[in-house]
């Protein structure tokens, strides 16, 4: 009875010391959007068609998405082929960075990066003068300056699905694992790794050494604090929650809902996250950016017939 009990003190010590830890789950399925029925409003702000259905989308002085193998310029929508599949596209001065097979282009007009290997997701933190994209088959991310040489090799010890960056950490979000993993920015060292809910899809830098993640298997929003990393925030989002984007000078965490053809906009300076802003969208919104400066939303989706996709501009 001694050692039975004994064994099961053991396994109940072992379990709580790694609660919370990342676990690898090699056949776990990845979390799929939600659906969404026909729109039941008219998407609010403008509509831009793209002639290909967008996968990505970014906000400055104007509107890039890009596609399987193309990224647009709205809302002209002039198309600029690139070689390989994109994967992603961020706003940077004067223009936009676009991730596609193994190389990062500056457009408009602007030099094109080589990469080691295929790159996925794409994160330029503001005034820090440098990128992170993520080598996902490698399982690396890497530091690029801001000519495109590569300062240094994170490895991650997983498959970096998703980045989000605030110029002195860079938070990996890992999609099979469903967690989010922190390291330092300057040299590289691995800090802190949590699970993050059940099927993690995204992550944000939400300010003040914060990270936002979107659960969208159980329909949540999670808000962690750094140094340590910690759950802070554990928010329900109901309506098929997916891309998320932030408003640093608002203070707002913006989040599509695929199953209701939404954007809603919560405040994350108190204790809970507070609801401050809600506008109808196009069809199946997958992808969601804005702008800085302006605040202005730019939201990528369907037409609801699979000829085209549509982006839509919020002004703030």
């Amino acid at each position: 009875m001694l050692r039975r009990l004994l064994t099961l003190a053991g396994v109940l010590l072992l379990t709580a010391c790694d609660a919370g830890a990342p676990v690898s789950h090699p056949d776990a399925t990845m979390p799929t959007p939600t659906w969404a029925p026909a729109p039941s409003a008219s998407p609010a702000g403008t509509t831009m068609p793209v002639p290909e259905r967008p996968t990505g989308v970014a906000i400055g002085t104007t509107v890039t998405a890009i596609s399987e193998n193309a990224a647009f310029v709205l809302p002209e929508a002039a198309r600029s082929p690139v070689a390989g599949p994109t994967r992603g596209v961020v706003s940077v001065a004067g223009g936009f960075r676009v991730v596609a097979g193994s190389a990062v282009h500056n457009l408009p007009g602007g030099a094109t990066w080589a990469l080691p290997a295929p790159g996925g997701a794409i994160a330029v933190p503001r005034d820090a003068g440098w990128t992170a994209v993520a080598l996902p088959d490698r399982g690396d991310v890497i530091i690029l300056s801001a000519t495109g040489e590569v300062l240094r090799t994170i490895a991650t010890g997983g498959r970096p699905a998703a980045l989000a960056a605030d110029g002195s950490r860079i938070a990996v979000l890992d999609a099979s694992e469903s967690s989010i993993t922190v390291f330092d920015a300057a040299t590289g060292a691995r800090q802190e790794a949590l699970r993050a809910g059940d099927g993690a899809v995204t992550v944000a830098a939400v300010g003040g050494g914060r990270f936002a993640v979107i659960d969208a298997r159980d329909g949540e929003l999670l808000v962690f604090d750094t140094g340590p990393l910690i759950l802070r925030q554990r928010y329900p989002v109901k309506g098929g929650a997916w891309a998320a984007a932030y408003d640093g000078n608002r203070g707002v965490l913006w989040v599509t809902l695929t199953a209701r053809n939404e954007v809603v906009g919560f405040h994350l300076g108190g204790g809970t996250p507070r609801e401050v802003g809600r506008h109808p969208t196009v069809r199946l919104p997958l992808a969601l950016a804005v702008d800085p400066a302006s605040g202005a939303l730019a939201v990528a989706g369907s037409d609801g017939t699979g000829a085209q996709g549509l982006v839509q501009r919020i002004a703030a």
